[in-house]
């Protein structure tokens, strides 16, 4: 498979390209399930979940991998919190007080909670062709402790930050639990077929890199540590923290567009694949400019194995489908223009 090539850092005989949040609602197809059912049916039901998370590929037969199309916050409602899925996305009900995060779970079992998406990914599995990728996925214990506290996250993160200020023993201690927890369910995914992992930390960029090293890595390298396939890690906000990232222990890093792939390639001494890193919001650029930074984008990792071409974040709804294709084709043509060179 060229992405697992890529991610193991072997020769590729293109870059491959898959986009984060590909079957979404940029794709018409999708919102036409969507009329019919709601978020949280689509979801858990495996036939509508596979039926979506095989849209962007029948949209583009050239994307590299095939993402199961789910949510990280499921693993929070098999813990017990309450969750709700609205037309204007996920509500979570946050615990007030130490007395109220001391009623949920600390623990669950994927086969059971969460047999939908594992379901899943074994008919996935099944139906794409061998040289697609299968990726799973899930959120890092950081992340989802801040949604978890958080509820509706706040700027910066300051009911997290005020919890990890005044009860860092609680804390932790959730963050070691979730670290087990999600181990756990991506090596279930990885069980059920998923070929790669990644490892959503989306909002340990909000953190230093002392505040990094204590409450985001030593969990999200606990967590991977866990699991039998490639995993790619992503942290949006990711520079100021760089270094520290690359020692989470992944095959990849996957890098937001706030950074240039050459200064992180550079300073990651090459120890580790790159994923990334166009601005989702480029996808509104004509079709030469979108080329020009697919271009950009290559020319800045440079030549020699290990970079796989997405976007720095999920892509956004507004973004026409034929932007994508424009994607894909463009980094298929530098892939083309290197080899002669």
């Amino acid at each position: 498979m060229l992405l697992l090539d890529a991610l193991t850092l072997n020769p590729t005989s293109r870059r491959p390209v898959w986009i984060m949040r590909q079957a979404g609602r940029y794709l018409a197809s999708f919102r036409k399930i969507r009329e019919r059912h709601s978020f949280d049916e689509t979801c858990g039901s495996p036939e509508l979940a596979t039926e979506v998370s095989l849209l962007p590929l029948k949209r583009y037969p050239s994307l590299d991998a095939c993402i199961v199309f789910s949510d990280i916050l499921f693993p929070l409602r098999a813990l017990g919190a309450d969750l709700e899925y609205t037309e204007a996305g996920p509500v979570l009900i946050a615990p007030k007080n130490a007395q109220d995060l001391s009623k949920l779970r600390r623990h669950f079992s994927p086969e059971e909670s969460t047999s939908s998406i594992l379901k899943t990914l074994r008919e996935l599995r099944k139906i794409l062709n061998a040289e697609t990728a299968l990726l799973g996925f899930a959120g890092a214990p950081f992340t989802m402790l801040c949604y978890l506290l958080e509820g509706k996250l706040s700027p910066e993160l300051k009911v997290m930050k005020r919890w990890m200020a005044k009860e860092p023993i609680i804390v932790h201690s959730w963050l070691k639990d979730l670290a087990a927890c999600m181990g756990e369910y991506l090596d279930a995914q990885a069980r059920a077929g998923a070929n790669a992992v990644q490892l959503f930390d989306t909002w340990a960029g909000q953190l230093s890199s002392e505040d990094y090293a204590r409450f985001a890595l030593p969990y999200a390298r606990e967590a991977l540590s866990a699991v039998t396939v490639p995993s790619i890690y992503y942290v949006n906000g990711v520079a100021g923290i760089l270094e520290d990232v690359a020692g989470v222990g992944a095959q990849a890093l996957s890098i937001d567009w706030r950074i240039s792939l050459a200064e992180a390639r550079k300073r990651v001494s090459g120890v580790t694949a790159l994923q990334g890193n166009l601005d989702p919001h480029h996808l509104h650029l004509p079709r030469n400019q979108i080329r020009e930074e697919v271009f950009r984008i290559c020319e800045a990792y440079g030549r020699g194995p290990g970079h796989i071409m997405n976007l720095g974040h999920g892509i956004i709804p507004e973004v026409p489908e034929d932007s994508v294709q424009y994607l894909i084709e463009a980094t298929a043509e530098w892939s083309a223009s290197a080899l002669t060179k």
